[in-house]
């Protein structure tokens, strides 16, 4: 007898961890910067996928295991690992890195914690990246605060027609043989 509100309790257990997961939203895909609707500021900056200001370009990947991959069009390993629930680092610059511990609120994916500089100078770091609605918009939101607080609002939207790498800042090359 007993058994049965213990297998009540753990179905209702998945349906709501199951319920939880399925409310993240998919931020996946390839979005341009709407320059005209953003406003960007150089010291509150994607840190790690540019040197300062905005990426024109974001390549968008969500793992099966809920970790969100964000690089920008730089052929050179520019990108920020997000993984919901846990702290991550990702290398920034000659020595540096970004340190994040990451949320999902609403619709929202939410990073919070700091930037350290190769010479050890640390500032404060808030990335809010939220989709629209119709899932076309990406807002992503930064807060710093270096030598004072400054933030940028980056309005990108969705493509789905793609250039050929050998276009980007930094040109992909084919293997010989394989045009």
């Amino acid at each position: 007898m007993r058994r049965r509100p213990a297998c009540g309790v753990f179905a209702m257990l998945v349906v709501i961890s199951t319920t939880l997961m399925a409310q993240a939203p998919d931020l996946s895909g390839t979005w341009v910067l709407d320059a005209a609707k953003s406003q960007v500021v150089a010291t509150a900056g994607f840190t790690g996928l540019v040197s300062a200001g905005a990426p024109a370009t974001l390549h968008i990947t969500q793992a099966a295991n809920g970790a969100v991959v964000v690089e920008s069009q730089v052929n050179e390993a520019h990108v920020r690992i997000y993984q919901p629930g846990a702290q991550t680092s990702t290398p920034a610059g000659q020595g540096g890195a970004v340190m994040m511990t990451t949320k999902w609120e609403g619709r929202s994916l939410v990073s919070e914690g700091a930037m350290r500089a190769p010479n050890g100078d640390t500032t404060t770091v808030r990335e809010v990246l939220s989709i629209s609605a119709d899932a076309t918009v990406l807002t992503v939101r930064i807060t710093t605060t270096a030598a004072e607080k400054a933030a940028s609002a980056l309005v990108y939207t969705r493509i789905t027609n793609l250039a050929p790498c050998e276009s980007w800042p930094t040109p992909c090359k084919r293997a010989p043989g394989l045009e």
